[in-house]
């Protein structure tokens, strides 16, 4: 218990100043607000493969004629991800800086900087592209945003313009000799206006010209060079066997000393994650085939069963063998939450926080169950995620929705739930073997 508590000690700490940094939690709330958007295009895949494409539908009703719909909407959710999550990364460290004090004046509002943040990822982008026409042919277009750079393959380009914008238009503001003052009786949203002017002209001046240089003397542009740079590299790691067994490790890891994992790496993570399952949807929809075995709804479905740490297979070990009152009694609370991946009952209240005989199991068990659920897909015994559900989907159901109705998928969770529970079984033992010398 002592090196437990020593490492606790160190860890929560560096944590916790982690997990409160203002970029990554404005970079975090904002995935979090795209997730409706998330939702709806993935209901839209799964329709259009279990309904409006399926052969079997067809031979009852013809509803063919609906499976656009599904690219309708995917073009009003999936492909405006970028712009999304680019206004509201602007706007939430704008009201950071509000909430702590260090912007003062009643008049500066952080829409302005959501919008501001907007307006410099377009000027990051080209508007030159090489596209490949019907025939096979390529041609440049001229005057176009491509979708690529406004869904969730522009994020990278979309969280750097709206952090470092933001943080220079705070800056700017701060001094108050290039404020516009308006005098008494201007409505707000005029003198708000003319408040953010000096400072928003002046940022959109130093990225105009950044793209201007940039272009004329390497011929690149922005968001190439972010790929180049950061874009390729993290989701080679995030995408990679031994870096989401790593990052899933480590949220367990994180979750067993009482910190939200998946929160604190979400900022790691969800832009790679995010462009991954929307190549399988788009690949999907397409009747093509699958790209990515590791996405979001991946390790969702696999690697959080009942939750952060696999909690419904402990409380059904719990249930089966524990001889504790006390557990079984928390165990039977939290069957419930477990059910729809609410781990805190049961974490908090067993504990399985700082708790030296569940904190193992918690931690590595995830780790196994994303290796098993990926070779199994990898040879085919199971389909690929194409669909994302949301995140208090019961564990079965769950897998079955991600993989686009892949019966083998939702028994494959069940396989993982019942080895899950003997994992644990050696750990539950133990517990009532500490309570017994306790007692």
């Amino acid at each position: 218990m002592k090196v437990v508590d020593q490492l606790s000690e160190k860890l929560l700490p560096l944590v916790s100043k982690l997990n409160n940094q203002r970029h990554l939690i404005a970079i975090r709330d904002s995935f979090i607000v795209t997730m409706p958007l998330v939702m709806a295009a993935s209901l839209m895949v799964l329709l259009n493969a279990l309904i409006f494409s399926n052969t079997a539908v067809q031979k009852i009703i013809d509803l063919s004629s609906l499976a656009d719909l599904a690219t309708i909407i995917s073009n009003g959710t999936m492909s405006i991800l970028s712009i999304v999550v680019c206004y509201n990364i602007g706007a939430n460290l704008a009201n950071h800086y509000v909430r702590s004090g260090q912007v003062d004046d009643p008049s500066f509002s952080s829409v302005h900087a959501g919008i501001l943040s907007i307006a410099v990822m377009f000027i990051l982008m080209p508007v030159n592209s090489t596209v490949t026409l019907v025939n096979g042919k390529t041609a440049e277009a001229t005057g176009v945003f491509l979708q690529s750079l406004t869904s969730s393959s522009g994020l990278a380009t979309a969280m750097l313009a709206a952090l470092v914008s933001t943080e220079l238009f705070i800056h700017l503001t701060k001094f108050k000799k290039i404020r516009i003052k308006m005098p008494e009786g201007v409505p707000p949203a005029v003198a708000t206006s003319f408040n953010s002017l000096v400072p928003e002209i002046a940022v959109i001046l130093v990225f105009g010209i950044f793209v201007f240089v940039l272009q004329k003397t390497t011929g690149l542009n922005v968001p190439r060079l972010i790929e180049l740079a950061i874009q390729t590299p993290l989701k080679s790691f995030v995408l990679s066997v031994p870096g989401t067994l790593f990052l899933q490790f480590f949220s367990d890891f994180l979750w067993v000393f009482g910190m939200h994992g998946s929160s604190i790496l979400a900022p790691v993570r969800q832009a790679p994650l995010l462009q991954s399952i929307q190549e399988n949807m788009t690949a999907f929809s397409a009747g093509k085939a699958i790209p990515n075995i590791i996405t979001e709804p991946f390790t969702n479905a696999f690697g959080l069963i009942g939750g952060g740490g696999c909690i419904l297979p402990l409380v059904i070990a719990i249930l089966w063998v524990s001889k504790r009152k006390d557990q079984r009694q928390v165990a039977k609370l939290g069957l419930t939450t477990c059910f729809f991946n609410i781990t805190e009952p049961v974490m908090f209240g067993l504990p399985v926080v700082m708790n030296p005989i569940y904190m193992i199991p918690c931690a590595i068990i995830p780790s196994i169950n994303l290796l098993i659920a990926y070779f199994a897909t990898s040879m085919g015994l199971i389909g690929k995620t194409v669909a994302a559900a949301p995140w208090i989907t019961p564990p079965v159901i769950q897998s079955f929705i991600a993989t686009g109705g892949d019966y083998m998928a939702a028994l494959l969770t069940i396989a993982l739930i019942v080895l899950d529970v003997f994992l644990f079984l050696p750990f539950v033992i133990a517990s009532n073997k500490v309570n017994q010398n306790e007692g």
